[in-house]
């Protein structure tokens, strides 16, 4: 039998996790299984945090940076299954969490996308430390 573990389709553009610069930080939209067929909502947000840490890492942040969680679900009664993957991923802290509940989805659709947010600290001007 074949793993099917280490295959991946190859996704579409529009489908591929995107990193956004915003005023107070960044985001990394869209993360989601990159195979959701046959997955349940727990698996699929696994799936979902594994793809932010390399995104996170190329820019020397890791999953403790997150200040905020954006979940859009496919199925409200499947959330709660997801709540051991979170305190998997974020045993030591405790970011903000919404959730986007998208009734009517199709069933073809991932039953959970990710946004993470990432508050930086400013950068702080050289001249106003310096005593100018």
């Amino acid at each position: 039998m074949k793993d099917k573990t280490l295959t991946r389709t190859p996704r579409s553009v529009a489908s591929r996790p995107r990193v956004v610069q915003t005023a107070e930080g960044l985001m990394l939209a869209g993360l989601q299984a990159p195979r959701s067929s046959g997955m349940d909502m727990a698996d699929q947000c696994r799936a979902a945090f594994e793809e932010a840490i390399p995104l996170l890492k190329e820019r020397d942040l890791a999953l403790r940076d997150v200040s905020r969680i954006v979940c859009h679900i496919a199925d409200a009664d499947d959330f709660p299954a997801s709540f051991p993957v979170f305190r998997q991923f974020f045993p030591s802290t405790s970011p903000g969490m919404t959730m986007m509940w998208l009734k009517d989805t199709p069933p073809t659709a991932p039953k959970i996308v990710v946004d993470l947010v990432i508050c930086l600290p400013e950068e702080e001007d050289p001249a106003s430390t310096a005593g100018f």
